[in-house]
Parts: structure tokens; sequence; C-alpha cells
């Protein structure tokens, strides 16, 4: 797969998802796979004000690579500002946010919301574009309301984008109803720029599928990620050989403890459980392993974490 002026064996990318692929998941991914992964979304005000979590939301290292850092935001010239602070960071991409749902974010212009504007969409990227020498990228929906996606992806690659992701779903969807993979696959069809697809992987298999069915360049995955920061490699190796095997009960207890205490090095002891407390449960929902919730909202220390893996993880016979 060919993304702007890099190559990456692996056609499976980490979707950018707030409160997730923060930089301690991103530390414990990059043990499984070399796939493509995406800082949290940041906000470019946050970033040009220089907002202390949003620079920490911002952190990456060399040996994240290949890494993109996703930007959210509505004025072009605030965007660029932020993609110029960016381009000085560890990262080989620039995203542009132009799908998110959340009300927060489309109540200010931003986002999902931009598709019903495009004027100003194509204003952002190629502001951001012109401003940095950095790949750029566009993650958007089929539309705000409706199909427009072939219109709005020829628009953003006239603007400047290098490639573009395109989850099935209007922004109007949110989360509901399926994933057009056969609207992707339109854009696909149509576009000289790599496309990637998104929307409805669960599994490794609806991975590969997803590949296949639209022709894209790459698939990204979300959702299905928390708690399995090995799936790009376990999908990667399902495409490879067809098979593939996921986490021994040693290994996921470990990579768990090793996720704690990269937080805990961050945050501090009490604030990096607290952190921590949500991967833990979709860790546990990942593998299929039953946990009390009480028990889990209630870690402060590394040795309560022990203590309830040792009680919900299946010892070696």
């Amino acid at each position: 797969m060919k993304l702007g002026n890099l190559r990456i064996d692996n056609p499976f990318v980490q979707a950018p998802m707030a409160g997730v692929t923060d930089y301690a998941f991103r530390e414990v991914a990059r043990r499984f796979h070399f796939g493509l992964i995406f800082t949290e979304m940041i906000s470019a005000e946050g970033l040009c004000r220089g907002n202390w979590k949003t620079m920490h939301y911002t952190r990456t290292t060399p040996e994240h690579r290949p890494v993109s850092l996703q930007l959210v935001g509505r004025d072009p010239e605030r965007m660029a500002e932020a993609a110029v602070r960016a381009e000085t960071m560890e990262i080989d991409f620039i995203d542009i946010n132009a799908g998110c749902p959340q009300v927060r974010i489309a109540a200010t212009g931003s986002g999902g919301a931009m598709l019903k504007d495009p004027e100003k969409l194509v204003k952002i990227v190629s502001a951001v574009k012109n401003a940095v020498s950095l790949p750029v990228s566009v993650k958007m929906r089929l539309g705000y309301s409706k199909d427009q996606s072939l219109e709005l992806a020829t628009l953003v690659r006239d603007a400047g984008a290098d490639f573009i992701t395109v989850h099935g779903r209007t922004v109007a969807q949110k989360f509901t109803g399926k994933s057009d993979w056969q609207a992707i696959k339109k854009v696909v069809d149509n576009m000289d720029i790599p496309v990637l697809a998104n929307g409805d992987v669960r599994s490794e298999a609806d991975a590969v599928a997803l590949l296949e069915r639209t022709g894209a360049a790459g698939v990204m995955m979300g959702r299905a990620t928390r708690g399995r920061p090995d799936f790009l490699g376990t999908a990667y190796s399902l495409l490879e050989s067809g098979k593939f095997e996921r986490m021994s009960p040693e290994l996921l207890a470990s990579t768990i403890l090793d996720h704690a205490r990269i937080e805990q090095e961050l945050f501090g002891e009490l604030s990096g459980m607290k952190r921590m407390r949500k991967h833990v449960t979709w860790y546990f929902k990942a593998a299929g392993i039953k946990f009390d919730s009480q028990l889990i909202y209630s870690l402060e220390t590394i040795a309560d974490l022990e203590n309830v893996l040792n009680k919900c993880i299946p010892a070696k016979p």
C-alpha cells in the first residue's frame, strides 16, 4: 500500500479514536504489527494554543512510525497553522477529520458537519496542503444525510488530498444501520488516489472481506480494535496465510500490565490506573472474559490489577 511518499506493506490501518488510541495504546500496538496507526483526534485550536492536554495527545516517538496525526477544526487558517506545528513532530501524515458524527464536534461546524459545507472543506484541505510538505489525507463519510461520496471525494482530491478514507455511512446515521461497502467501492473505482475503506469491521474476516470487496488500497479499523492492539497484525496474518492466532492468556495478562505501567509512567499511579480502567474493560470484552465492572472501576494500583487478572484470566494448565 503506497500512501503519499510512504509504502506500507500492511494494508490494515488503525483508526484515530479519542480516548482510545493514546500514547500507551500505540506503544503497545507497535509490538504486534507494522501497520499505519493514528494519534487520537487532535483539536487544531488546542494545538495552536499549546494546550497541555492537546500536546499530550500528540506525543509520539520514532518507534510509533508510521503514524498519522488527525486534526479536527473548522477554520482554514487555524487548521493550516496546526498542521505546520504538527509537521515538526514524529509523524508521517496529517489527516483532516471530515466525518466525526459526535454532537460536540459537529455542533461547532467541525468533523462531519463540514460535509454540509463542501466549499469550506475544500478551503481547509487546500490550506493544509499548501502549508506543509507532509502528505495530507481526509477521513470522511458518504455525506451528511445522503450519499454524495463521489462528489465529495473528487472535491477533496482536487484540493490536494493524497489519499482518502471513506466510512460507509452518512454523518446523520452515526453508527446505526449498515456500512455501505458498495458505495465505498464506487469511490475506489473512480479515484486516481488511494482510498481506504472503513465501517463494520468487527473481525479479521470482516477486514479481509472489506479489502477484497471494495478493492481499496487498505482498510481502516476503529471500534473493533478497542482492547485489541494486535488486531492489525492478526488481520494481516489472515490475509497472508489464511489463519491467525489471538493472544494467549499469558500474553494477554502481560500486555494489559505493560499497558497499565505505561499509563502510570505518564500520569502517576492513581491517574494512570483510572485511565486504564476502560482499557481493561475493552481487553476483557474482546477476549470474551467475564468480569465484575465494579471491580474494574475500583482499580487504583498495579497490585489491584494483578489481583483482577489472576481472578479473571485462566491460568495455564
